[in-house]
């Protein structure tokens, strides 16, 4: 009897780790069964252009997009972004708010990233039904860009 309590609870959990994974929808998925790796992946892959001034702070971000699936080009300057915008069309141009009035709304789907204090402004809603916060996560980008490019907004 002793024996048999260890070797259920054995099987329950040896079950209960073969599930898969569901992520909380940010395009997080569990690449195997059984694996410990998990990465993101982008369900719908986009060109996106990112106007970053200072792209080192968000390194880590850009990086997780491209290896997501995104096709990502960074402009540091205003020339830069200039030349981004003429050379190729992009799906989705990331930029803070501030600097959104240098990007022709015809190149892309603007996604700006705003501060945490300007997120309930409601001038900024009727402008811009999908938009990022300063300091959002990879998930948060990967969400905003999927939202975008499907259109429908939740």
């Amino acid at each position: 009897m002793y024996r048999t309590i260890p070797a259920i609870a054995a099987f329950f959990t040896i079950t209960l780790a073969a599930l898969p994974v569901h992520a909380c929808g940010e395009g997080q998925f569990n690449l195997g069964q059984g694996m410990r790796y998990q990465g993101y992946l982008a369900p719908r892959p986009a060109t996106v252009l990112v106007y970053d001034q200072d792209p080192a702070q968000r390194r880590s971000i850009y990086q997780g997009l491209d290896r997501a699936g995104h096709h990502l080009t960074v402009a540091r300057t205003q020339d830069d972004l200039v030349r981004a915008l003429r050379s190729k069309h992009f799906d989705v141009v990331i930029s803070e708010l501030g600097d959104s009035g240098a990007i022709d709304a015809g190149s892309g789907r603007l996604l700006p990233v705003v501060q945490r204090q300007q997120r309930n402004d409601a001038g900024l809603r009727g402008r811009f039904q999908v938009f990022l916060l300063d300091g959002a996560s990879l998930g948060q980008y990967l969400k905003g860009i999927d939202r975008l490019l499907r259109g429908t907004l939740k």
